[in-house]
């Protein structure tokens, strides 16, 4: 019940979500809300799923790094043990050996699409979550993040605004988070 989508450019990388957060029946949205997309250090978590194992692993992201050096290419091996421990991890706390959530996540200048045991590179763009059909058509066509997660907010049921959004500068690793006014 959301939409999370990233695009790469020349020199950038850009993640724009929704906002809207369910409990059972009732949605709330905010744009303060952390559960769906965060910076933790020099990490982006966009997620989709479960507040609980988002949460959980953004936790785990603040007390876990993936490598020595973020300016440093990983690849999908080393950010699949990354998911795989943080699997282990949350095993201890909740007693559930697995990854329920999709997540987006930008480390340095990479971008990652992790669905279970699945991790993909991104290297141009991708969507996430109840709209990213609609994201994905919206990026298709050459839209910026902003508008894909707008166009998914108005044709999906389970998107809603208002949109979060950061850009990152791949030469710079500068994380900047964009302000979009609640309509």
């Amino acid at each position: 019940m959301s939409i999370v989508c990233c695009k790469v450019t020349e020199g950038f990388i850009h993640i724009a979500s929704d906002s809207i957060s369910v409990r059972g029946y009732t949605q709330t949205k905010s744009i303060n809300s952390h559960s769906k997309l965060d910076r933790i250090g020099r990490m982006i978590i966009g997620s989709c799923g479960f507040t609980e194992e988002s949460t959980l692993f953004q936790s785990y992201c603040s007390t876990h790094s993936i490598n020595d050096n973020y300016k440093r290419k990983i690849n999908q091996i080393e950010m699949l043990n990354y998911i795989t421990e943080f699997a282990k991890w949350k095993k201890q706390r909740t007693d559930k050996f697995d990854i329920k959530n999709v997540y987006i996540l930008i480390y340095g200048n990479q971008i990652f699409h992790i669905e279970g045991f699945l991790v993909e590179e991104i290297l141009d763009y991708e969507a996430i979550g109840a709209g990213m059909d609609y994201a994905l058509a919206s990026l298709y066509l050459g839209k910026d993040v902003d508008k894909a997660v707008e166009t998914a907010c108005e044709l999906s049921i389970y998107c809603s605004l208002p949109i979060v959004e950061y850009i990152i500068n791949k030469k710079t690793y500068q994380i900047t988070k964009v302000k979009h006014e609640e309509k």
